[in-house]
Parts: structure tokens; C-alpha cells; sequence
């Protein structure tokens, strides 16, 4: 990757997006983190303008269209292009069986996870395009690809992510723009981490390789998917999981 492309990456506050947005520039890439979250600014960005590397963090809902439009827009003036986007927003959500899962929480976990990766690629798509090449990961999951008990909104929103990319995947597969997904197992991120260790072990356990993800392998993933090596790569779905998904 030349050092003048650019990286959006939403949710990049902690864990995956985190680790993406160290990796984008360690290799030379600048990267703008769109989070809710403030500690971005103190936690990645001023990191990564530490070690000689170019970040900017922009707060941004990636569920308000007014708001993913204005920061993709001021990534864009502030940077002159854009190249390369990891949409990794999201939250985890309630656990109830359907009859009694709360249709407020529903409707926030489909926002935020599917329709703020909806939104987020309708206006990183036209940038990207001027630019005749690029890339568009976004952030599905293990959970894109089987269900989880009591889980409902999170697995339907992710199932939801994995038809979107491949959808646009087709769409754009002859412009130059290659989008993909990547379905981490459980990783070991604030998300899934709560200091429950029986959980922990639990999680782990589930996994044939006997433990839980790190946010740096899945950012290689990542890396890899917007890099030339990927070339041929459009709408796949980049399952790394431990071995989860495979018995």
C-alpha cells in the first residue's frame, strides 16, 4: 500500500477498529476513526501522531444520515481522498428469547450494526470511486453465518451486513472498488470481555483452537482484504474463527 491512500475506519475507539487503525498506519496509510466515543482522540489518534503516523478522529452516529454524510465529507476535505473503509461499528445488544426481546433494543442493534453499515458505504462509495481503485471492508461475524441462542438482533444484523456486502460487492466489482466482509470469532475486545472468566473460558472453548481471537489477527485480515494481494477477492466473507464455525 502507497503512503498517500486514506482509511476510514467507524468504531474505532477500542478492540477490532482499534487494532485496524494502528495496523493502517504502521504500513503508512492515514487514517479518520468516526466513533461516538471521545476517548479515540486520546487513545488511537494521538498514538498514532506520536509514532510519526497521520490520524484524525471525527465523532460521528453511524445510525444519523446527516452525521455519516458530514464526517465521510470532512475526511475527505481534510485528507483529498479516500481509498480504503473498515466499517466496524457496533454494539452487542440485549439477550431474550424473541417473545421477549425489547423491541426498543432491536431497533437501536439494527441500527447501529446494519443500517450504519447501509449508510456508511452510501457515502464512502462515491469518494472511492473518483479515485478509480479501492476497498470497502465491513465488519460482519461469525454470527453472519450461524445463529447464537437468545442473540436474535445481533445474529439478524449481521446476517443483514454479510447480504449487504455481497450485494454491493456485485454491484461495484467492475468500477475497481472490491467489497468484502470479515467475520471474526469471539475476540477478545471490550465487547466480549467483561471480567466474567467462566465466560471467558466458556467462549474459548467453543473455538477448536482453544482460545479467543485478538483484535491484531483479525486486523490483518483486514489489511489483507484492501491490499493488492486481494485482488480477486469481491464480496467474499473472510471467516476467521477459530475454527467455530468448522464442526
Amino acid at each position: 500500500m502507497k503512503s498517500d491512500k486514506i482509511a476510514i475506519i467507524t468504531g474505532g475507539s477500542s478492540g477490532i477498529g482499534k487494532a485496524v487503525a494502528l495496523k493502517f498506519a504502521s504500513i503508512g496509510v492515514s487514517v479518520a476513526i468516526l466513533d461516538l466515543c471521545m476517548e479515540a482522540e486520546q487513545n488511537v489518534v494521538k498514538d498514532i501522531n506520536s509514532n510519526n503516523g497521520k490520524a484524525i478522529f471525527i465523532q460521528c452516529d453511524v445510525s444519523n444520515e446527516d452525521d455519516v454524510k458530514r464526517s465521510i465529507d470532512d475526511v475527505v476535505a481534510h485528507y483529498g481522498r479516500l481509498d480504503y473503509a473498515y466499517n466496524n461499528a457496533g454494539i452487542g445488544g440485549d439477550f431474550a428469547k424473541v417473545e421477549n426481546y425489547s423491541t426498543d433494543n432491536w431497533d437501536k442493534v439494527i441500527a447501529i450494526n446494519l443500517r450504519g453499515v447501509f449508510l456508511s458505504m452510501k457515502y464512502e462509495i462515491p469518494h472511492i470511486l473518483k479515485q478509480g481503485k479501492g476497498a470497502i471492508v465491513n465488519c460482519a461475524s461469525l454470527l453472519s453465518t450461524v445463529a447464537y441462542e437468545n442473540d436474535s438482533a445481533y445474529v439478524a444484523s449481521k446476517f443483514g451486513v454479510l447480504g449487504l456486502t455481497k450485494n454491493a460487492a456485485i454491484e461495484y466489482a467492475k468500477s475497481g472498488l472490491r467489497i468484502n466482509a470479515i467475520s471474526p470469532g469471539f475476540t477478545d475486545t471490550p465487547m466480549v470481555n467483561n471480567g466474567d472468566a467462566e465466560k471467558m473460558k466458556y467462549l474459548a472453548e467453543k473455538h477448536p483452537i482453544g482460545r479467543l481471537g485478538t483484535p491484531e489477527e483479525i486486523a490483518e485480515g483486514v489489511i489483507w482484504l484492501c491490499s493488492d494481494n486481494a485482488s480477486f477477492a469481491i464480496g467474499m466473507n473472510l471467516v476467521m474463527d477459530g475454527g467455530y464455525t468448522v464442526i
